[in-house]
């Protein structure tokens, strides 16, 4: 393509090109825009290479990502203001860029298109690392013109809505890449069950793709990640006002309940399904058609692609889903077999102290008795990942997880980073967690970087710790023939459509203890909080979907967790018993296992899966448990001080290991059946202390003697040291320090608070 073919193509990229509106962008850029010409020269050095090609296959174990039919280290790194800290990244070695754009700044009206802000973009960014590949994140936000043409395909909340988040968004800065800070908190949205949204939307895409795919920049683009809604991740819009009861919804998910029915529930932390039917209903029906949406838009970029590069997004968080029941996540199922979808992408976990001592940056996490469970963020926080891993693994989907920690750099409070990032030695520990988790799980990531965002400087611009990023390139490209099957023994089994027959998220206010303000009892205590516990076993631990389950994994797991495993039907609860027998597990079986099933409460299914006999509690009591374990490390209590109904008691003339606080009734038990282990728990989160006094019962293998966070695969192992103490850790197979010394099977390690080592085999 000569000179005079690319500026051309920079300015008549649209069906029709309005020039007003192009003035209004860059009038309101918060930078300088460059003139076509020296954009076209930037562009013109890349005009002859051709089309790039990106596919996720499956190798040695799991998802890996190819481009241009080699195999890539996958770690990526994005900003909200990338232009300023592109250099810092490129000094790391990483030249694949997770670029944030704004497709409502380029769609100027019907069928009229503006995509220079665009190509600028991408082409000042080549300026800076001419190696670089880019994956856009598409903010897929509807353009004012098109909401006030369309009125009537818009969200309609049940809820009264904050003036303040409801047409506000075009007032914000756009920044580079044509999108606006915070736009995700915008209300005044199009409704996603829009059939005219959808088409109209997909019709943009695809001629945004075409001008890509007809330009220079077709062989630096490796995909595509389309996202929309609360916080830009595919949450449901709105979700605190309760969405959707706009036509559009209405005709998708058939009449939508009244908001005093979506609150609250008729039987406590449980939706009776007898007389809660529409409600239930209603929730399954807003969760597929929000996948569906997904689906349609995956399906719009695959088909102008023709599958040559990514399709993504972000979805599937199970942990620490906030609003759980109105944003949208609980059909993962719909999305993972969808051969349209390459990978998910999600944060880790964000999740805040309960100690009312503590400023709420702070993420260590106590249960109702006072037992640390954990940290999620800073030094010793796991970062555990949102998302049921094993699950994506088994469909081919790459797990790409967004490592967003500020560091010793951002002048602020500790903010995201977390406790301990205030030094540069904190910030390294928590940035080594970060990249080596995503290193020895054989999964993809991007750093991302707000420190823009407030006119700072970039959280990564230190020589020790672009060094590290360094370090880890070099180590991916040993990663490449590595062995990253999975190595747990361990497995959290959860239940996405149990959240549609528990307490709404709205009713576990006032939240005291919880460190949050947006969270479901059950969900919190079960999933987010108890994470943290379960990561300190000093195991590794694979997660999983209940729909996911295969009969093999009641051999291969040696302790299963059904965390939420409440809504059953009969065929369900005979196939899960049937494959239990003589499997040798060990389930513990949280809460309410199978008793809700399709039309009714039913303690006989209970019963029948479990193997004890139940009464049922009906008056609220406090979800504590004093235990009777003979183990003077174990805690006397555990559990949540607040007060729940329905609770049961075992009836059963059983090991007893521990009783309601209140009663003394037994809540906490453990029963041979025929061939495995079946443990009745009345409700969570366990200790660490206890859930490794199960491990033990259970045959599996701690591969830290102390109470540490592992991360394995079979080739690569990791361990965060929560304590300063000696330890030893016990390896499966001959492994060496990745920084250099012996391999072997055990090592002697002396280790700080947060101190992080990874292991590598020989």
């Amino acid at each position: 393509m000569d000179r005079r073919h690319a500026l051309k193509r920079l300015v008549l990229t649209g069906a029709a090109i309005s020039l007003p509106a192009w003035n209004h962008v860059k009038a309101t850029l918060d930078v300088d825009f460059q003139d076509p010409e020296r954009v076209g020269k930037i562009l013109d050095k890349i005009a002859h290479e051709p089309a790039a090609r990106a596919i996720v296959r499956n190798r040695k174990g799991g998802p890996r990502l190819y481009i241009n039919d080699e195999q890539v280290f996958p770690l990526m790194a994005t900003s909200v203001g990338l232009l300023q800290t592109a250099d810092e990244f490129s000094r790391g070695h990483i030249d694949f860029f997770q670029t944030i754009v704004g497709m409502h700044s380029f769609w100027i009206g019907p069928d009229e298109y503006d995509w220079r802000l665009f190509d600028q973009f991408l082409a000042e960014l080549l300026q800076i690392n001419p190696d670089a590949f880019f994956l856009p994140r598409l903010q897929m936000n509807t353009p004012t013109w098109w909401k006030e043409q369309h009125p009537d395909e818009l969200i309609k909340y049940q809820l009264e809505v904050n003036p303040k988040q409801y047409n506000f968004s075009e007032k914000k800065q756009i920044r580079p890449g044509g999108h606006r800070w915070g736009i995700g908190m915008e209300m005044y949205e199009a409704s996603w069950a829009s059939q005219k949204w959808r088409q109209d939307y997909g019709k943009m895409l695809q001629a945004f793709i075409g001008h890509i795919q007809d330009g220079p920049l077709k062989s630096r683009v490796i995909g595509y990640h389309p996202t929309t809604g609360y916080t830009g991740e595919w949450g449901y819009t709105g979700p605190h006002s309760l969405p959707d009861i706009s036509t559009p919804m209405q005709s998708a998910a058939g009449p939508v309940p009244k908001a005093d029915k979506r609150r609250t529930t008729t039987y406590g932390l449980l939706r009776d399904p007898f007389r809660e039917k529409a409600v239930i209903d209603f929730y399954q029906r807003f969760h597929e058609t929000v996948a569906d949406t997904i689906l349609y838009f995956a399906a719009k970029i695959r088909e102008k692609t023709d599958g040559q590069v990514l399709t993504g997004v972000y979805y599937a968080y199970l942990m620490e889903n906030i609003h759980i029941q109105e944003i949208g996540y609980l059909a993962p199922e719909r999305v993972l077999e969808s051969e349209d979808i390459d990978f998910i992408a999600s944060p880790y976990s964000y999740l805040h102290t309960n100690a009312p001592d503590r400023p709420r940056y702070e993420s260590d996490v106590y249960d109702g008795a006072g037992n640390w469970l954990g940290r999620a963020r800073g030094v010793a926080g796991d970062g555990g990942i949102r998302v049921m891993q094993e699950s994506l693994r088994r469909y081919n989907k790459l797990p790409l997880l967004e490592m967003d920690a500020s560091t010793y750099l951002d002048p602020g409070p500790s903010g995201i980073g977390g406790s301990g990032k205030e030094t540069l030695e904190g910030s390294l520990k928590i940035l080594k967690r970060d990249l080596g988790q995503m290193y020895v799980k054989g999964i993809a990531g991007w750093l991302y970087d707000f420190g823009p965002l407030d006119n700072q400087p970039g959280w990564y611009t230190s020589e020790p710790i672009i060094e590290l990023l360094q370090e880890f390139v070099r180590l991916g490209k040993k990663r490449l023939d590595m062995d990253i099957h999975p190595v747990a023994e361990t497995l959290t089994l959860a239940d996405p459509q149990s959240f549609f027959v528990s307490e709404h998220w709205m009713q576990s206010a006032p939240y005291e203890g919880m460190g949050s303000y947006y969270f479901d009892f059950i969900n919190h205590w079960f999933h987010s909080a108890q994470l943290r516990s379960f990561s300190r076993m000093g195991t590794p631990m694979d997660f999983l979907y209940s729909c996911d389950l295969r009969k093999q994994d009641l051999k291969t797991y040696k302790l299963i967790f059904a965390t939420n495993l409440f809504y059953l039907n009969d065929r369900e609860v005979k196939r899960i018993r049937r494959w239990l027998s003589n499997s040798g597990a060990m389930v513990v079986w949280y809460y309410a296992p199978g008793f809700v099933s399709s039309d009714k409460l039913n303690l006989e299914q209970m019963q029948f899966l479990t193997g004890f006999k139940y009464e049922i509690l009906q008056d609220p009591g406090p979800m504590m448990i004093q235990t009777e374990m003979d183990d003077m490390d174990i805690p006397r209590q555990f559990g949540v001080n607040k007060e729940k109904y329905p609770r049961f008691a075992v009836k059963d003339d059983v090991d007893i290991l521990g009783r309601w606080v209140d009663n003394g009734h037994a809540a906490f038990t453990v029963k041979e059946m025929d061939g495995w282990s079946s443990v009745y728990l009345g409700t969570g989160p366990l200790p660490v202390e206890i859930l490794r006094w199960l491990a033990q019962k259970a045959g599996v293998t701690l591969w830290s003697d102390q109470p540490d966070i592992v991360y394995a695969s079979r080739d690569a192992a990791m361990i965060i040291a929560t304590s300063n103490t000696k330890r030893t850790l016990s390896l499966p197979k001959t492994m060496a320090p990745a920084g250099g010394g012996a391999a072997k099977k055990n090592h002697e390690l002396d280790m700080d608070f947060g101190q992080v080592e990874l292991f590598l085999s020989v």
